[in-house]
């Protein structure tokens, strides 16, 4: 959201190539020099990225017919310096604005190619000064690279840096000039003497996107229709200057810019600046900033017209301010502007001036915010049964026609249905649960969800093989089951190798109980990850043995010592090469948030959503960890009567970061109380 130019100049960089690649472009560079650089003496420079051209050649030093990458630099010194160096180059090529960061991004600069003794014609180049944090006294550096070697302009006049909100200002033109497709020289030079050059720049059209907003030549400094031959240059406040287009026609005599920080219409009647907008204010609400100001006065008098609002974001990289964004002109009449649709936490800075109807621009007000998250909401999801809140869960997290294979588990017994959620993250679907029979309900949402295939996890015993005949008559069915929950999870995992070629990090919970494996189970959807079982005091068989077979060596245990002893511990850390941690708490209340609080750190999951279920039955949360999955958010369970302690914490510690609390279950699961200490909290 928002105009974040640095973002928008580094995808053009990605995404363009230069029109020819140069040889070799090594992490330290060799240097030497050309003679030659800049031959027009720019005297004075603005630092707000407002663009100046001027010509540069080489007349010695350079290898023949070889082309080079070229920039401006802006140096404290004679010499070039990282940590000074101010300069950005305009390339055509690519269409950005490219900063001098060094030697490292060369290849980003446009190509120039010398002639066949060495020699570089005398040609145009574009540059600007992008720090408005720095001004004073700088030099102006031409440099080329090519082959490894940095070459450095023998000349390097120097310049003064403005701080354009006290030092300097801006003059544009208020009539159209024939400039021609390739745009004609203007500048403004000493009363004295032409060769005297405070400002240089070309008229629309340059080719260049001077005010970077991504259109080139789009500019319009003047009245409306004359961008086709607009000027606008930097200028010294009180210095005394001609105006000349192509060295021969004189704009203005001795002309003088009066008041720092505005921009001046070089001809017509009215040449005086409206006052700064008064008390301008930056109010920040949700994903936005009201911006509100006094009027300003004009006493030119061709009236008030309008105001120009800009904004950008403070940029990453120092030493480098981003450009300001053009994003309203509000009428005159008007004290007040709301910037919507921004960035929570984001600070957005603006600058507001007035202009009036010659089209002169007066001084600045200035003003930041930070939009504010939008309020976080608590939701409930739920039907009338187990079955028909995993149905409502999926229809709120699944578009239609969006799976092709669903995972179903039965909705009476826990046992077979805990290894499901891993299984059903590596097919991209709901896990939903069936009882005695297929529902009209199910198959409704089966069909909504353009379901081919059905695999059932769990033996007849928990889905009965009439309920899979039933379910064969519209769909491909499998069945993946064991003679107990631990084989079952085994297969399972087994099935999630066969899908996704990677087991090698697993979730480990006791297969007697539901609650730590539902804690997991998130978790183990968004990462395809198997949930393997043990008991207590003890690692089945079959799951040390799928431990090798899968090639699982890391892993989690979840759960206390009090579900997993510190000999099953153990006996993992022997079964696994790689390592094991374990996450638990004191009930399983507290470990659902200690996972939770493991997934985020692990950068798996964020608190911006919560899931929330009983922890006393497990038909809830298991259908809910898709839609905690696919939110990116994290599983807590609760009492269903009272909200539990660690839940509480959880979202009081973490909300700031909440955007929604999703409770999975109607008030029998999870009651109206704990819906409303959910809220109070939250507000």
């Amino acid at each position: 959201m928002g105009a974040h130019r640095w973002a928008r100049y580094l995808t053009v960089l990605l995404v363009t190539a230069l029109v020819t690649p140069l040889v070799g472009v090594p992490t330290a560079f060799a240097a030497s020099s050309f003679t030659g650089g800049p031959t027009d003496t720019v005297l004075y420079v603005p630092n707000d990225h407002t663009p100046i051209a001027f010509r540069f050649r080489a007349t010695a030093g350079l290898s023949p017919s070889t082309q080079y990458y070229v920039k401006v630099r802006f140096t404290v010194g004679t010499s070039p310096n990282p940590t000074t160096n101010r300069g950005f180059t305009w390339n055509a090529a690519s269409g950005a604005w490219v900063p001098d960061l060094g030697g490292g991004n060369w290849t980003d600069f446009p190509v120039v190619t010398s002639n066949s003794d060495g020699t570089i014609t005398e040609q145009w180049i574009f540059a600007k000064f992008g720090d408005e944090l720095s001004s004073g006294a700088y030099h102006v550096m031409i440099s080329l690279f090519a082959n490894g070697t940095t070459y450095n302009s023998s000349d390097v006049p120097a310049v003064t840096v403005m701080n354009m909100a006290t030092e300097g200002g801006w003059i544009h033109n208020g009539t159209t000039i024939a400039a021609g497709s390739a745009g004609k020289r203007v500048e403004c030079t000493s009363i004295a003497s032409t060769a005297t050059v405070y400002a240089l720049a070309k008229t629309e059209l340059d080719l260049v996107d001077s005010d970077s907003d991504g259109t080139v030549d789009n500019e319009d400094y003047g009245p409306a229709g004359v961008s086709a031959a607009d000027f606008r240059l930097g200028v010294p406040v009180g210095v005394p200057f001609n105006t000349y287009i192509n060295r021969t026609t004189q704009i203005t005599t001795s002309f003088t810019l009066p008041v720092a920080d505005t921009d001046i219409v070089h001809t017509g009647a009215d040449q005086v600046a409206p006052s700064a907008p008064g008390s301008f204010l930056v109010k920040s609400d949700v994903l936005s900033n009201e911006l509100s100001w006094t009027a300003a006065s004009d006493s030119g008098g061709s009236g008030l017209a309008s105001y120009r609002i800009v904004r950008r974001v403070a940029t990453e990289t120092a030493g480098f301010s981003n450009p300001w964004s053009l994003i309203a002109t509000p009428t005159a009449g008007t004290t007040s502007y709301v910037d919507d649709d921004l960035e929570a936490g984001v600070e957005y800075f603006y600058e507001i001036r007035a202009v009036d109807t010659a089209t002169n621009i007066g001084p600045r007000a200035s003003g930041s915010g930070t939009p504010l998250s939008e309020p976080p909401v608590t939701v409930r999801t739920s039907g009338a049964d187990r079955y028909a809140t995993a149905i409502a869960i999926s229809e709120s997290t699944f578009a239609p026609d969006s799976v092709s294979t669903a995972i179903l588990a039965t909705g009476m017994n826990f046992p077979d249905a805990l290894a499901a959620s891993g299984l059903a993250g590596a097919v991209g679907s709901p896990v939903l649960l069936v009882g005695a029979s297929v529902t009209a309900s199910l198959t409704a949402e089966l069909d909504r969800l353009g379901v081919t295939d059905v695999v059932i996890v769990g033996g007849e015993s928990a889905v009965s093989a009439s309920v899979a005949t039933q379910l064969a008559e519209n769909y491909t069915v499998d069945r993946i089951a064991g003679s107990d929950r631990y084989i079952t999870a085994a297969y399972v995992a087994s099935r999630i190798n066969e899908l996704t070629g990677n087991t090698s990090f697993a979730f480990f919970a006791r297969g007697d109980s539901f609650a730590d494996a539902l804690a997991v189970s998130p978790i183990a959807y968004s990462g395809a990850i198997p949930v393997l079982l043990v008991r207590p005091s003890s690692v089945p068989t079959i799951t040390s043995g799928a431990i090798g077979v899968l090639g699982v060596t890391d892993g989690v245990v979840a759960g206390s010592e009090a579900a997993v002893s510190s000999g099953v511990y153990t006996t993992l850390d022997g079964l696994l090469s790689g390592t094991i941690q374990r996450v638990g708490g004191t009930n399983r209340y507290d470990t659902a948030k200690l996972v939770a609080e493991y997934a985020v750190d692990e950068g798996w999951a964020t608190y911006s959503y919560i899931g929330l279920a009983t922890g006393l039955n497990y038909p809830d949360a298991l259908g809910g960890c898709a839609a905690t999955a696919w939110n990116g958010g994290v599983l807590l369970l609760t009492d269903p009567n009272t909200l539990s302690a660690p839940v509480a914490s959880a979202i009081t510690d973490n909300k700031s970061d909440i955007g929604m609390v999703e409770i999975y279950g109607g008030t029998s699961a999870v009651s109206q109380g704990v819906f409303d200490a959910v809220e109070a909290l939250l507000n």
